[in-house]
């Protein structure tokens, strides 16, 4: 039998920022559960990078509210934490194509935009609003975006093997691949570089072509990542040369680490999220609104831009205005977005067709019993 993929090595921060399965529910369960002294109290079911503690307790102290994060590592345990009676989020971050499945299991409910006025800041290169609603009610509001590009590692590979997702199965490079413990924005990667028409729509033929394709890709790979800390972990011990990029930021974090590492949008299409904040039955309070409207507003996400180097949901306009450096845009994709024919070559996340054939052959792949 093939090894299992999901041996990685977790890396101490990983642990503690991450939020992930028994380990990080037994860490934070202590201080989600201690009184506060503050009048409120706000419990955020966020991503690494998203909302650090600095900021939210400054926030906090500001609105005489407790706002308190556990950060997750992956959205299939994003679905899982408010399970696991450990954590009752207020607010979930959470991206496109899993707003359906939130809301059809209670986890979330329609919001309420008069109370958001500041999603009148959200670039208007930012198609959100065709995909936020279920059963024609708005359920989320942006609070970032980004790609899924292909990401290497420019000292070993070449760009001219970088305009496809079929580099990833190349020989020369078994052993050296990486990917990430996340089957909701994995698959349809998979899907593309099968050749499926609808890569959320799968046909019998395109699945099984997926499920062969798997089951080459399990032995290119040396480990799978838990997190994007866990992936630079990975990436920066030379473990890998190219990988599936969970989020660009893991690439900014290597180039400032001093690695030649860069990402590519292969021919076939990159998969592309569009994370947003939808609010639990529990946070429907004035208070939760307060939060996730100045969350969007121009100064909180200049902010968060520049030091997470994530895309936010500004517009360069905007983030001009709100002091961001033209240096800090360049390695996000803020400029790119305004580029004719940018959002061609980006495939956003939608609700698949059947999520638990999927997760079943990803977990195949992950055990090596495909």
């Amino acid at each position: 039998m093939k090894k299992p993929l999901n041996e990685a090595v977790v890396s101490r921060r990983t642990i503690l920022k991450a939020g992930g399965a028994t380990i990080a529910s037994s860490l934070f369960a202590p201080n989600i559960i201690r009184p506060a002294n503050a009048s409120e109290q706000i419990l955020l079911l966020t991503w690494e990078t998203y909302h650090d503690d600095e900021w939210i307790q400054e926030w906090g102290r500001a609105n005489d509210t407790d706002v308190q994060a556990v950060r997750i590592g992956s959205v299939d345990e994003l679905y899982s934490q408010p399970f696991s009676g450990a954590v009752q989020p207020d607010i979930l971050y959470i991206e496109t194509g899993s707003l359906s499945r939130f809301k059809d299991a209670g986890l979330i409910k329609g919001l309420d935009l008069s109370k958001l006025p500041n999603t009148t800041n959200v670039s208007p290169n930012l198609p959100w609003k065709d995909f936020t609603k279920v059963g024609g009610e708005t359920v989320a509001i942006p609070y970032n975006w980004g790609t899924q590009p292909l990401m290497y590692n420019a000292d070993v590979v070449a760009e001219a093997e970088t305009d496809s997702w079929a580099t990833l199965w190349a020989e020369k490079y078994k052993g050296k691949v990486n990917m990430f413990d996340d089957c909701t924005i994995t698959f349809p990667m998979i899907a593309l570089y099968v050749g499926a028409k609808d890569p959320f729509n799968l046909t019998e033929d395109e699945f099984s072509k997926c499920t062969d394709a798997l089951r080459v890709l399990h032995g290119q790979i040396r480990v799978i990542a838990r997190g994007f800390d866990d992936a630079s972990t990975i990436y920066a011990a030379d473990e890998a040369v190219i990988g599936y990029c969970q989020n660009v930021a893991v690439v900014t974090s290597l180039q400032a680490k001093g690695k030649n590492f860069k990402y590519a949008l292969p021919k076939e299409g990159t998969p592309t999220w569009i994370d947003c904040a939808a609010i639990s039955p529990k946070g429907d309070r004035p208070i939760v609104y307060k939060f996730m409207n100045d969350n969007l507003s121009p100064e909180w996400q200049a902010r968060f831009i520049t030091k997470s180097t994530n895309n936010g949901i500004l517009s360069a306009e905007s983030a001009r205005a709100a002091g961001m450096s033209e240096e800090a845009m360049k390695i996000t994709n803020i400029l790119d977005s305004a580029d004719a024919g940018f959002w061609d070559k980006l495939v956003i996340f939608q609700k698949p067709e059947d999520l638990d054939r999927r997760l079943q052959i990803w977990n195949d792949f992950k055990s090596g019993i495909l």
